[in-house]
């Protein structure tokens, strides 16, 4: 069975999408810290422990599509460089592996103090090495989708990076939204021991002043993808015209114009403008950060389910 042959259904969706938050929040939350002159740590755990977990979860769902564990394995046991899908599988399991390591060389050294020198050691080597595969990682689901025959996948060059831009607007909207629910839970007691375990502090915040400029970096990326989006659109007028008809006028208009242009793109753009100068110290502002970056992490699923099911029309 063929890409092209291939059902891109619900599972996969989630999968390149939940993939996709992972590499890209590991990503930005790499150079905010590296940037801060490692004074976002707690930004970085952040990002790889729930990274961790939206990695697995695309795990999951690739193994319910492929209906086979067999299958699965098999893309591991088998190095095949001309395939992307087996290069992605490897990609995936080397981040999955760096990033566990580091969460077990953190909690480790908490939990026995004398690990503190290996975890120092290790961790700035592994982050390094997280950040080049988030780099490769990031790039995957696009590129895997080009390679098929489709006509509204292959027919231009730039769904690579319409998915890099997708990908990267739901990281760093990750990242707003759970340093905002840390924020909180930093004032629970009763999870001061799970915070202590995974940070060594149960009394630790996100600067609001970095979830600012990380909302600010957000509506540039919002900008560029729509940028990234128009251009693909025009592009594939032009090499794909029944593809285009299909996505723009078709039977998935209403999904491409009011849930990802609308709903996943402009709207968070717009509402994230209205904080530009003003922060996110009061409660008002907070809301507003915090809806539109729910829309626009939801905004990278229905992209990917808008292309994937229009592709298959």
């Amino acid at each position: 069975m063929t890409l092209s042959e291939m059902a891109w259904g619900v599972s996969l969706w989630f999968d390149l999408w939940a993939v996709g938050i992972a590499s890209a929040s590991f990503l930005a939350a790499f150079l905010i810290n590296k940037l801060s002159g490692g004074m976002q740590r707690n930004l970085f755990r952040l990002a790889v422990y729930t990274g961790i977990v939206f990695a697995l979860i695309g795990v999951t769902l690739l193994l319910l599509h492929l209906g086979h564990w067999f299958w699965f394995w098999h893309m591991f046991v088998t190095v095949r460089p001309e395939s992307v899908l087996s290069l992605g599988g490897w990609i995936l399991s080397g981040w999955l592996t760096v990033a566990g390591i580091m969460a077990v060389l953190w909690i480790a050294k908490y939990l026995f103090k004398g690990l503190s020198g290996l975890s120092d050691k290790a961790t700035p080597f592994l982050s390094w090495v997280g950040f080049v595969l988030s780099i490769l990682l990031i790039t995957y689901g696009g590129v895997l989708i080009a390679t098929t025959s489709q006509p509204l996948w292959a027919s231009t060059l730039l769904l690579p990076s319409l998915f890099i831009g997708s990908a990267m607007c739901s990281g760093l909207a990750w990242l707003i939204l759970v340093s905002l629910i840390a924020n909180w839970a930093t004032g629970v007691s009763w999870l001061g021991g799970i915070l202590k375990l995974l940070f060594g502090s149960a009394d630790w915040k996100i600067d609001v002043d970095i979830i600012h400029k990380i909302a600010r970096v957000l509506v540039i990326t919002l900008a560029a993808t729509l940028f990234i989006l128009a251009a693909f659109v025009l592009w594939l007028s032009g090499s794909a015209p029944d593809a285009f008809s299909v996505l723009v006028s078709g039977e998935m208009a209403l999904y491409f114009w009011g849930g990802l242009v609308g709903f996943g793109l402009a709207l968070p753009f717009l509402m994230l403008l209205l904080i530009w100068k003003r922060g996110v110290s009061q409660t008002s502002a907070k809301a507003l950060v915090a809806a539109s970056s729910f829309m626009a992490v939801a905004g990278g699923l229905i992209l990917r389910a808008v292309i994937l099911f229009g592709g298959q029309l």
